[in-house]
């Protein structure tokens, strides 16, 4: 919304006028002080007179305003999504949503919503808020350019991609793979690097690793050619994770340790807790745990949004469940489901609750409880967490086969043979 006051007061200063000269046979000079203070809105007749006076034209004062609010608005979205920050995003997300703007033509006010919705789904706004936004948006798309249809799409990605409604996800990323297909020099070159990121993500997510490390690699490709830096540096993050899954140890470690230099030079700070937890990774899928647990504690220092937290206390329980150590795994454990506790509102969280839950009884700490353990593999096999359903079926069917349960060993050792085929894309054993 404009603020006439200010615009009223800024202009009379321009123009060296003086409030009497200003309100005379308009309003008196008292009325005017007040319009000018915010201590009154002024009446619509006084303030087009009083800005008629200072040749101000309202139509061109709401374009002008139009522009510059969607000008600061893309900056807002692009640093946003360059950061990916949920804090950041929040405070950004608040912001604009302070503003009351009456849009001059459909196409800015899908662009608004547009930006807005990225913004929202990276500051994890409630699902409901977003569903709407996207049911709102799938009802025109016709009525989008290519550039806001492709940012749509994107959207929906990252936002069924952060919801674990991965099917959807892979739908949504093929729709915008054939918008830049088909309008590639319509959309902005970081948006398109942008796109690959998120591709990337997704495609690791569901263990699609070779094309996980090509997208990745398209975008850094873009990013380091328009020298955006904190995209940089998370693409080597992503280039390190996908060589790691894939047993190029060597040269993941080669490209997390490019990435942590970088950020080291360019004092990106609010990086050091990733990078220092995928080293960690490496080093513990070199065998190094004592060193994985050094630097899942480093980052740990640096880290403040809680999923990471989590993940790091989670990395640490595994390294001191390989070394045999309950005291530290019960320790570290405790911490967690505390962690866990303070945000229920988060469902996803529940992923780390029962994996705490499985160390402790894996180490003896927590009585074996058959009911938790069935609770939580089928909530995995809802989230589509299929990794984590063949690893618990197969620790868990080692655990019942050594107490002589033979049925329930078999149970969870046909869930985990199952599981394999779907993740590697086999119908039948024999494909295997």
């Amino acid at each position: 919304m404009l603020n006439y006051s200010q615009i009223i007061k800024n202009e009379r200063i321009k123009q060296n006028m003086t409030q009497q000269a200003l309100a005379k046979g308009i309003c008196s000079t008292s009325y005017l002080s007040k319009i000018e203070k915010e201590h009154v809105i002024p009446r619509d007749h006084i303030r087009e007179a009083l800005l008629k006076k200072l040749n101000l034209n309202t139509h061109y004062l709401k374009m002008s305003q139009e522009e510059e609010f969607l000008r600061e608005l893309h900056r807002a979205f692009q640093y946003a999504i360059h950061l990916n920050s949920a804090e950041h995003a929040q405070i950004v997300w608040n912001h604009f949503n302070e503003f009351n703007i009456e849009f001059s033509t459909r196409e800015n006010f899908y662009q608004c919503n547009l930006y807005l919705q990225r913004i929202a789904i990276i500051a994890k706004q409630p699902i409901l808020d977003l569903d709407e936004i996207s049911a709102a948006f799938a009802s025109v798309l016709n009525n989008l350019n290519p550039e806001q249809l492709f940012i749509f799409y994107v959207n929906s990605c990252h936002y069924c991609l952060e919801n674990r409604l991965y099917k959807d996800a892979m739908k949504f990323m093929s729709k915008a793979e054939k918008v830049i297909q088909d309008y590639e020099h319509e959309i902005p070159e970081w948006l398109i690097g942008n796109f690959h990121f998120i591709s990337s993500q997704l495609t690791y997510t569901i263990h699609h690793y070779s094309a996980a490390f090509s997208h990745a690699h398209l975008a850094l490709t873009i990013f380091e050619k328009l020298n955006l830096q904190t995209p940089i540096i998370n693409c080597y993050i992503q280039i390190g994770i996908c060589n790691n899954r894939s047993g190029l140890f060597e040269y993941a470690k080669k490209a997390l340790q490019t990435a942590y230099h970088l950020a080291v030079q360019l004092e990106k700070k609010e990086l050091y807790g990733t990078i220092l937890q995928q080293l960690g990774q490496h080093a513990a899928l070199t065998g190094e745990s004592k060193e994985a647990i050094q630097y899942y504690r480093e980052s740990l220092e640096h880290t403040v949004s809680v999923e990471p937290k989590l993940a790091a206390i989670h990395h640490m329980i595994k390294e001191y469940s390989k070394l045999n150590q309950p005291t530290f795994i019960q320790y570290w454990c405790k911490k967690g489901i505390q962690l866990v506790s303070e945000h229920l509102n988060t469902p996803f969280y529940r992923t780390f609750y029962f994996q705490f839950r499985f160390y402790q009884m894996l180490h003896h700490i927590e009585s074996l409880k058959p009911d938790v353990i069935e609770e939580a593999i089928t909530y995995f096999e809802e989230c589509e967490e299929l990794i984590l359903v063949q690893k618990y079926a197969i620790a868990f069917g080692h655990v019942f086969y050594e107490q002589q349960s033979f049925e329930d060993a078999a149970k969870l050792y046909k869930k985990a043979n199952e599981v394999s085929l779907t993740i590697q894309r086999r119908n039948y054993w024999q494909d295997l």
